[in-house]
């Protein structure tokens, strides 16, 4: 298991970097979106020197907000327009993985259609990201449409596709993170982790919600060994550590 954490991406990356690596994470969580870690503002050279100083592995992580699901087709078109910049960048930086989410049309359209808009914008981006090394990872968020059935239909109908499994995403709308576990482990290829009370997408510390973390490590570990993401957003980042010491305790503990 490895520990990662993400950049800001109102930040300077290279000071990112720093923190990341200087505070014993093993990887750095790579958002790339507005404003500041976009294709164009990225020195890749400067980027990579960074990594290697610090010895410092990366996965990569695009907008949340790109309308890949979009009912407008010209919206979709160009979400996978914009992907395709990143993938260029991810592929310099020597990353092998990419998140990209799921993204759902207003409540006029049915969620199977919102799956079906998804799988055409998925499709393409998974051969797309093939050819610059990449494998697509699908990152359900936070919308009652991102249930079980939904994510098990995406999957299906989009080869090559793997699941980047978000818990603290999978323990709202009612939905129990545990069952995802169980229905995708042969497909999980990375993990976020933050904390929330099952309503809202909060992005807490760990323990700082109502999430048993001690039953979904524990039922994880059985299955999965890789990279996972302290996905914390505050700005106390003592709290950003000490999550990171439960995190290998429960871990250890399993």
């Amino acid at each position: 298991m490895k520990i990662g954490f993400p950049n800001h991406p109102r930040k300077n990356l290279i000071k990112e970097i720093g923190w990341i690596a200087k505070n014993g994470f093993d990887f750095i969580d790579l958002f790339l979106e507005e404003d500041k870690t976009t294709p164009e503002k990225i020195n890749v050279g400067q980027v990579k020197r960074g990594l290697l100083k610090y010895k410092l592995g990366a996965v990569g992580h695009l907008a949340w907000y790109l309308p890949i699901g979009s009912s407008v087709k010209s919206l979709r078109t160009a979400a996978c327009c914009e992907a395709v910049r990143y993938f260029k960048i991810l592929n310099q930086l020597g990353v092998k993985f990419v998140t990209i989410h799921s993204n759902w049309p207003n409540a006029l359209f049915f969620p199977k259609e919102g799956c079906n808009f998804q799988i055409e914008s998925l499709r393409k981006l998974v051969k797309e990201a093939k050819k610059y090394d990449l494998e697509l990872i699908y990152e359900p968020i936070d919308t009652p449409a991102d249930t079980v059935e939904n994510v098990a239909f995406v999957l299906e109908m989009t080869p090559g596709l793997s699941l980047h499994l978000d818990i603290g995403h999978a323990n709202l709308c009612g939905r129990d993170p545990v069952e995802f576990i169980n229905k995708f482990h042969r497909r999980i290829k990375h993990i976020h982790l933050h904390d929330n009370f099952g309503k809202t997408d909060q992005h807490l510390p760990l323990g700082d919600g109502s999430i048993n973390f001690s039953k979904i490590i524990s039922v994880l570990k059985k299955h999965y060994d890789g990279t996972i993401t302290l996905e914390i957003f505050t700005k106390n980042k003592n709290k950003v550590l000490l999550s990171k010491e439960i995190l290998k305790k429960l871990w250890n503990n399993a």
